[in-house]
């Protein structure tokens, strides 16, 4: 077959892989198990339907697997008793690869276990670590059989089809096109629901790079190294005399950033299951607002001096919780989303509870401290969620890829702000704000080890909400405000907030719920058994049929 034959056959090939699943949205590997689509993923195979109305296709090819399915009969129709065309051919080789003891784990748990490049091995190969399921030469033979004996037969017919099916089967018909060695193991980054079309693979691939892509990945997965790197840099250029008093505005511009980043790739259309939960609305209730309260009301009661280390640790308990904790959530396995809603929540009790605390400690500058903290913590983060949500909507897609890919810009851009106010450090006051920065760090701790729920399914996200306390509004609170040791010990705490994230990542082993825990299956809605759909794979696609609506 001749370069040009070969375009004019695959340009009639289109491919797509299902929309957003209960399991991308928790970082999760869906592998066999029938995870059905998100709110966010049916946007996006309803925005693929719009973009490819005009497109006339003869067959559709279908994983026999929910989100898959979903997807497809958002795109063509294909449950509509009077859609005659396209025919539709349900076949289970295009089901995603069984990937054994992987499935429902936590993507980056395994990333962290077993390191980037083992991980993308046992996904895109075989790999020691990965037990049972199908090995990698089980799977390619399946697919390679669908793509030999059903989809360049129909496309040699003259036919256009689709294929709509999963991550790992699409890269794989991918790679047969690229005629890419079999042992290449690497992650293509094909994003959900993005109409991909065959003649152009090459361009859709071109700018994948093995390396980069597991340096990315690394970035995030290791963020507690690269944010004690940048303390380290902040530090060591600090006492080679490098001082720089860096804008407020700034910092608050790099913390701005840093939160749309993270929240594009967080499910926002399924926020109010989780900020509505009662034992959220509950550990909120009492975290950031009673508990500050009460211990701010107290430090007023002793009249101890707004520059006092009671003072001090007042207003941290009441700052509400950072961006940074879905990121470590991420990381650690949590389920990201409940995260999400403590950091939320957690913002607009600040309007009460922070403000509160900040007028009962502070003895001057008490209204443009409330002011800012209103802004800056409460007022950010709504407009953000409110920002990114749009931007989901409006291009489901988009935004979801930029997410997933960027997510170390975000690890960088907060890494950079602990760089330039570690260059504001007082290193002369070590004896005067370390201490306490320590004593606030191993507090929070604590008192979120004390008010997580236990042997819940977001304990683990529940325990890093309260963590991570917006650190980085504190700074900015007291640089606008002049408060230099509010400023020098939120600085300060940094170091041992960051360094401690190592314990984090130890403890949330005993916190992590296991990929065999018997909720997972009520959490991500997966059924007890796979739909029969379609008619057997095993039939002749040639000889004379019904199309498929059932």
């Amino acid at each position: 077959m001749t370069d040009d034959s070969q375009q004019e056959l695959l340009s009639r090939l289109f491919m797509v892989r299902h929309g957003e699943s209960t399991c991308n949205s928790v970082h999760r590997i869906a592998g066999q198990r029938d995870a059905p689509l998100t709110f966010l993923g049916r946007i996006q195979a309803e925005k693929v339907a719009k973009g490819h109305r005009d497109q006339h296709f003869d067959r559709v090819y279908v994983s026999p697997l929910t989100r898959a399915y979903e997807t497809a009969d958002i795109v063509f129709g294909i449950d509509d008793p009077d859609a005659r065309d396209p025919e539709v051919v349900v076949d289970e080789r295009l089901m995603e690869r069984d990937f054994g003891s992987y499935t429902l784990e936590s993507k980056s748990i395994l990333q962290r276990r077993h390191g980037i490049a083992e991980y993308e091995r046992a996904m895109n190969a075989d790999s020691e670590t990965m037990h049972g399921g199908e090995t990698f030469q089980q799977f390619r033979d399946r697919v390679h059989a669908f793509y030999e004996q059903e989809l360049l037969p129909a496309l040699r017919r003259g036919e256009t089809v689709c294929v709509v099916s999963h991550k790992y089967v699409v890269e794989l018909i991918c790679r047969f096109i690229l005629d890419r060695p079999a042992e290449e193991s690497y992650d293509l980054r094909l994003p959900n629901s993005q109409m991909l079309q065959g003649d152009r693979i090459h361009s859709y691939v071109k700018n994948e790079n093995e390396t980069m892509n597991m340096v990315y990945d690394w970035i995030v997965v290791n963020h507690p190294v690269v944010f004690c790197a940048g303390l380290a840099a902040g530090l060591l250029a600090n006492v080679a005399g490098l001082r720089v008093a860096t804008s407020p505005y700034l910092l608050l511009l790099l913390l701005v950033l840093a939160s749309v980043i993270t929240m594009c790739r967080i499910e926002l259309e399924n926020a109010r299951a989780f900020v509505t939960d009662r034992g959220t609305l509950r550990s909120v209730a009492l975290r950031y607002l009673a508990l500050p309260i009460v211990f701010a009301a107290l430090v007023r009661w002793s009249d101890a001096d707004s520059t006092s280390t009671a003072a001090i640790a007042a207003v941290f308990l009441a700052t509400p919780s950072s961006v940074v904790a879905m990121t470590v959530s991420r990381c650690l396995g949590g389920m990201i989303m409940p995260t999400f809603a403590q950091v939320l929540l957690s913002s607009l009790a600040a309007t009460v509870s922070f403000s509160a605390v900040l007028a009962l400690t502070l003895r001057e500058n008490v209204a443009p401290a409330v002011a800012i903290s209103a802004a800056t913590s409460t007022g950010v983060v709504t407009a953000v969620y409110l920002l990114v949500k749009r931007l989901r909507e409006r291009s489901p897609i988009r935004t979801a890829k930029y997410g997933e890919r960027n997510g170390y810009v975000a690890v960088l851009l907060l890494t950079a702000f602990i760089v330039l106010v570690c260059l504001k450090l007082d290193l002369d006051g070590f004896t005067t704000y370390a201490p306490p920065a320590a004593g606030i760090a191993v507090g929070l701790r604590l008192v979120a080890a004390l008010l997580k729920r236990r042997r819940h399914v977001q304990t683990l996200d529940d325990y890093t909400a309260m963590t991570y306390p917006n650190v980085f509004v504190v700074v900015i609170i007291a640089a606008l405000t002049g408060n230099g040791p509010l400023e020098q010990v939120a600085i300060w705490t940094l170091l041992p907030m960051f360094v401690l994230s190592f314990f984090d990542s130890w403890y949330s082993r005993f916190l992590v719920v296991a990929p065999d825990d018997a909720r997972w299956p009520t959490v991500l809605k997966l059924p007890a058994h796979l739909p029969v759909r379609g008619r057997p794979a095993t039939e002749d696609p040639r000889e004379p049929s019904v199309p498929a609506h059932s």
